[in-house]
């Protein structure tokens, strides 16, 4: 009777139990002379913690994935409202959402080549500075830092934040807050003790995707970051490709799941509570 269950838990367990089983056996083992040494050593997490680069920056890719989900939630949080409670013509509503995925639609490495091109010496903005005449030279403090890298995934990901956000607050009932003006209640009050509680898990659940996307980003960095804006994506790769490090990079790897699961518990925490304060 339940042979139903079979096909989602061989795939649960080929796609997800194995690989992940892979990763933690090959983080406890070490290379020697390029070749892969099976063990049960915890060696290569105490070199993650203890040894630079890999601590350094891997705090760093922690900071730049929580200012992508920051950031990107206070971009996609005006548009997320102006769509939902804003526009009434559904033709209008239907536009601006296919305005928000289009950006989907083009090349990732085109989304943040372009960034390149804006924030380069010779680009827009140096551009527009010099033809204005408030600089005398090129700025270079607008790329290859970690600035650069948070502008470029704020810009690709927010349309994860808004999405996520409006999804929250489309299902809020247009008679709740009706309701609520015919009682008197101000926009003030009715945006922060109707709307934002209940946008809260669109807006935690959208900063969770930006800031995991942006943490495991590689591309970005290697593009408008330079050195400076190296993040752990970037050591992985060399690791695998260069060094070939197979425990270091898979190491690595398992850290990384236990800090998404971790944000994910946050994440689930701060739901909570907003629903009990509601």
């Amino acid at each position: 009777m339940l042979i139903w269950l079979v096909p989602p838990l061989a795939w649960f367990f080929v796609f997800m139990i194995v690989p992940y089983g892979l990763l933690l056996y090959y983080s406890l083992g070490t290379t020697e002379n390029v070749t892969f040494r099976p063990g049960f050593t915890p060696d290569n997490f105490v070199r993650l913690f203890t040894t630079e680069p890999y601590l350094g920056v891997m705090l760093k890719s922690i900071r730049i994935g929580l200012v992508t989900g920051i950031g990107a939630s206070i971009l996609a949080y005006p548009l997320a409202v102006a769509l939902a409670f804003h526009v009434s013509s559904e033709r209008v509503r239907f536009l601006l959402y296919l305005l928000i995925i289009a950006p989907w639609w083009a090349a990732y490495l085109v989304k943040a080549y372009a960034w390149k091109t804006i924030l380069g010496s010779h680009g827009l903005i140096n551009g527009a500075l010099l033809s204005a005449g408030l600089i005398d030279e090129p700025l270079t403090m607008l790329l290859y830092n970690e600035f650069s890298v948070c502008l470029t995934l704020i810009y690709i990901f927010t349309p994860f934040s808004a999405l996520s956000i409006f999804a929250s607050l489309d299902r809020i009932p247009v008679s709740v807050i009706e309701g609520a003006k015919d009682l008197g209640a101000s926009s003030w009050e009715i945006f922060s003790r109707i709307v934002w509680p209940l946008s809260v898990p669109g807006v935690v659940a959208g900063a969770i995707i930006t800031s995991s996307l942006a943490f495991g980003d590689f591309i970005a960095p290697a593009l408008v970051g330079g050195p400076s804006g190296i993040m752990i994506t970037n050591i992985v790769v060399n690791l695998l490709g260069v060094a070939f490090d197979w425990p270091m990079a898979a190491a690595i790897g398992v850290v990384t799941i236990a800090l998404g699961l971790i944000l994910i518990t946050i994440a689930q925490h701060v739901e909570h509570k907003s629903s009990v304060r509601l």
